[in-house]
This record gives structure tokens, C-alpha cells and sequence, in this order.
């Protein structure tokens, strides 16, 4: 069983606090970008931020937000889950994933979905550890900007 305790966290006020875990995941932005990214998608999708917490350190973050498609429905998609370096392999990350299944059914959601880099095979162990299939490819393309 895993230490701490899950709490929502706050936009703006937890950011940083947030960023101190969210950037062993999302290394190629600095606190200035992830503050705008956050504010603007919790803007327009109602992204939220949880974390599990023991003694006021953050050892995990998930960011998710509730979306509405044609191919899944009205759904937890889950944009972001990372465990702090140092609190890895102790149930934070599994902990996380409890608490967006408790929500989806509180919610009265049936789906929940994420992507993992297909080159990251420790979060894909824990997904199917944890009842999640394998279903589908993400493609991404970058544009060239003029």
C-alpha cells in the first residue's frame, strides 16, 4: 500500500508545486509554459490537477479533464500522470488511476482513456497491471510554421 494521500490541486495557486513533479515528464517546457498551458486548457476543457501528497512533498501529479467525442463518448481523458523519481514503484502512479476511475464513476462516465510513448514501458507495465488495454496508436505530425 502506497503512502499519502490524494488532494486536488489548485489552479494557479499549486502550480508551481505541480511543476516541481510535472517536469520529470514534460522536459522540454519551463514553469512559464506550463502555467500558460495549464490555465489556457483548464480554460477550455476544464483540465484538472491531482497529486498524492505525504507531508505537504508532492510524490505524484495527473492532469486530466473530461471530454466529449464521437468514438468514445463523454470521458476522463488523462493528459498527464508522472511519480516523482523518488517515489516510484510504491503505488502513487496506481493510487492516481484509482482516483480518475472513482471520479468517472461518480460522474456517471463509463470510459477512461490516456496515451503512453510507446518507448515508455514502465507507465505501459502499470497500466496493464492496472485493468487498461492496448487499443490504438496516437499519430502525431508537426507543422511547419511560416
Amino acid at each position: 500500500m502506497s503512502q499519502g494521500r490524494t488532494v486536488q490541486l489548485e489552479i494557479p495557486d499549486d502550480l508551481e508545486r505541480a511543476f516541481s513533479v510535472m517536469k520529470e515528464l514534460r522536459t522540454a517546457i519551463d514553469i512559464d509554459d506550463f502555467s500558460r498551458l495549464v490555465r489556457l486548457a483548464q480554460a477550455a476543457d476544464g483540465y484538472r490537477l491531482v497529486a498524492r501528497e505525504e507531508s505537504g512533498k508532492l510524490l505524484a501529479v495527473m492532469g486530466y479533464r473530461i471530454l466529449h467525442d464521437l468514438a468514445h463518448g463523454s470521458h476522463i481523458y488523462i493528459d498527464d500522470l508522472v511519480t516523482a523519481a523518488s517515489s516510484r514503484s510504491q503505488g502513487q502512479g496506481a493510487e492516481l488511476l484509482h482516483y480518475a476511475e472513482s471520479e468517472a464513476r461518480r460522474l456517471g462516465l463509463t470510459v477512461l482513456r490516456l496515451c503512453a510513448r510507446i518507448d515508455n514501458q514502465e507507465a505501459r507495465k502499470l497500466y496493464e497491471r492496472e485493468g487498461w488495454e492496448f487499443i490504438s496508436a496516437a499519430y502525431k505530425k508537426r507543422v511547419a510554421s511560416h
